[in-house]
């Protein structure tokens, strides 16, 4: 398996890779609590836009229903409330540097010939089992009867 490969896996596993250089896969540690926190504030982020379309929408009704309101300034709070949001980002960034969350989070470098290694070993584990033989292993014993064990196989 190429370090390409193993780098999708891990991505797709939740990893955050970092880069692959040298046979080495720079890792973030999995447990770093600060890009738990980036994600948590990316689906508050998708929240936060269905919750003011569900507003947006019952505006609407009301409107509908005859409800007087100052459209300039009900639009105006939005801009202003999305745009300070979204500006938050970019504006801790530039102050703290680059990629404030990943800054707390420690490295971890693995080695792509470890990793294969543990793909082989693992292949040879399983090489013992005939993976068409689903009950090879599996014993099955009537709690009914005592000391009785139950042939599949008469």
């Amino acid at each position: 398996m190429t370090a390409e490969t193993i780098a999708r896996l891990l991505q797709n596993s939740g990893f955050y890779i970092q880069k692959i250089e040298d046979g080495f896969l720079y890792i973030e540690d999995p447990s770093c609590i600060l890009r738990g926190f980036q994600t948590f504030l990316e689906y508050a982020w998708i929240a936060l836009f269905c919750v003011t379309g569900l507003l947006l929408f019952g505006w609407a009704i009301s409107l509908i229903r005859g409800a007087t309101n100052d459209y300039f300034t009900n639009l105006r709070n939005l801009v202003i409330i999305f745009g300070a949001l979204s500006a938050v980002g970019p504006i801790v960034n530039a102050i703290w540097g680059d990629d404030l969350f990943a800054k707390g989070c420690k490295t971890v470098v693995v080695s792509v010939k470890e990793i294969q290694k543990l793909l082989d070993t693992q292949n040879l584990e399983l090489e013992k089992y005939n993976q068409y033989d689903l009950y090879e292993n599996l014993e099955i014993q009537d709690s009914g009867i005592p000391n009785q064990q139950i042939n599949l196989y008469q």
